[in-house]
């Protein structure tokens, strides 16, 4: 008698307006076509015992999960202890994000790796999103089977568009702010541009860093600049959000994946991004799709593209990829045991 196949669950940790767990969610729109698939949801950082019953009475089978350590835990250690816990019950496949690397600084660098280094070490089979990525993975100590399947980008093309010739009206970084991200670093090379040109943060504050809209506005009033942050923008409004006459920048100088590059490029925007590893990958995917400059040249790549905004809109032809559809198509031999 053929036995049925073995069920594989999406297990998705967290909010579904967080970027790691928007991911999760998407792929399992188009997974969830697929026979055999189930979705357990579980709220963020839902412990050992939350986990196992989110899990309770789901069958045996191969677990997809999308990780980052903040979703996971308190502390990298928390998350870990989590991962792994899961693991040693179940058949678990990781998709890793927000890799450890030098920017996480002298205390939690250490910490993190050691923490993502159990995750991939108990994990079946890890999944990353760049080359760049399985490089930080292997600084973990992690010696482990790992497959690259790039972030999706998604289609953002939906709303009206402003013509490519109308004049920018502002400066924006798309995501969650947070040290690092760049927004400080944006509000410094605005004096470059014109008196009147400030800085819009199209997101809210990642949890713990409330304080960062406060030092913002201090820092902009201190070059007589104007900062606006948004907060959190509805999945619907936010198209029409990036294809506005606004000039698209991601600073980030420490990025190993971006969705909030994706977004950018998915609306049809050309972003401003710095010169690195991930972005060399980015643009052998999709040629055309950035305007890199390199570092220390920032103040001189927002001049050149407010005088000439076209400059912010991908050009004719350009494909920014993959889509979903394709990165589920790339994930779907790893889960069924056949890593690429």
């Amino acid at each position: 008698m053929r036995t049925a196949p073995s069920p594989l669950v999406q297990l998705v940790v967290g909010p579904a307006e967080h970027g790691v767990t928007a991911a999760a969610l998407a792929q399992w729109d188009v997974l969830r076509h697929d026979a055999g698939t189930l979705l357990v949801r579980a709220p963020a950082q839902p412990g050992v015992e939350g986990l196992a019953t989110a899990l309770r009475g789901v069958p045996a089978g191969t677990v997809h999960v999308h990780v980052t350590d903040r979703l996971f835990g308190r502390s990298p250690e928390e998350a870990a202890d989590v991962l792994v816990d899961l693991a040693g019950g179940r058949d678990v496949v990781v998709t890793l994000h927000d890799l450890p690397q030098a920017s996480d600084g002298v205390r939690n660098l250490p910490r993190r790796s050691e923490a993502y280094r159990r995750v991939a070490q108990a994990a079946r089979h890890v999944v990353v999103a760049s080359r760049h990525e399985e490089r930080l993975l292997r600084a973990c100590g992690a010696d482990v089977p790992c497959s690259v399947v790039p972030l999706p980008v998604p289609d953002l093309t939906h709303a009206p568009a402003a013509a490519p010739s109308t004049p920018l009206r502002t400066v924006a970084v798309l995501g969650y702010l947070y040290p690092g991200k760049g927004h400080d670093q944006v509000l410094a090379a605005l004096e470059a541009l014109p008196a009147g040109a400030g800085l819009t943060a199209v997101g809210r504050p990642s949890d713990g860093h409330e304080d960062l809209v406060e030092a913002l506005a201090g820092q902009a009033r201190a070059v007589g600049r104007t900062v606006e942050v948004t907060g959190f923008v509805p999945d619907a409004d936010l198209p029409s959000v990036l294809r506005s006459p606004v000039l698209p920048v991601a600073p980030h100088e420490h990025l190993s994946a971006s969705g909030s590059i994706n977004a950018w490029t998915g609306a049809g925007r050309r972003p401003l991004v710095p010169r690195s590893d991930y972005v060399t990958e980015l643009e052998e995917r999709s040629p055309g799709a950035l305007r890199v400059y390199e570092p220390g040249a920032l103040g001189e790549a927002l001049a050149q593209a407010w005088a000439r905004p076209e400059l912010t809109w991908a050009p004719p032809g350009t494909v920014p990829g993959p889509t979903v559809a394709a990165t589920v198509d790339l994930l779907r031999p790893v889960l069924a045991g056949v890593p690429v």
